[in-house]
């Protein structure tokens, strides 16, 4: 059985992002993103919530604020809980693993950067990432 769950969005903050910590001292940073699309000659607009773990979620708390613009790459959720009322309740979300900060200094906000990134402790590379610039001076020893 084939299983694949994997999501990308890019669009702008819809407040500022909250930290909140878990019983067990655990950071997760909630926010909400809104996506436009463009379908004929109006535009819509999609709201997600979006929730970042660990050192992923204090950067994106100390970084970003209602308005930026983000990438986030991550992971849907589907969580069912019961209400206040007694009644069922569902919600899918994203859960982040990568956000890129997007827009340049003037335009995301302080920090943003253009660029900037942020990436979850998991994975491969233990939450390390690597930017490499790489010249054509690099490449003149290659023998082929």
């Amino acid at each position: 059985m084939v299983s694949f769950n994997r999501v990308i969005v890019a669009g702008n903050l819809t407040r500022d992002p909250e930290l909140r910590f878990t019983q067990g001292g655990i950071p997760v940073c909630d926010f909400g993103i809104a996506v436009n699309r463009v379908r004929s000659k109006n535009e819509e607009v999609d709201f997600f919530d979006v929730s970042a773990w660990r050192e992923l979620g204090e950067t994106i708390a100390n970084y970003k604020k209602k308005g930026d613009p983000i990438l986030v790459e991550g992971r849907l959720q589907y969580r069912t809980w019961e209400a206040q009322d007694g009644s069922k309740r569902s919600k899918v979300d994203i859960t982040a693993d990568n956000v890129q900060f997007l827009g340049g200094r003037g335009e995301g906000g302080e920090g943003g950067g253009n660029g900037a990134g942020a990436r979850s402790g998991g994975g491969r590379r233990g939450g390390q990432r690597e930017d490499v610039d790489i010249n054509e001076s690099d490449f003149e020893d290659i023998p082929f």
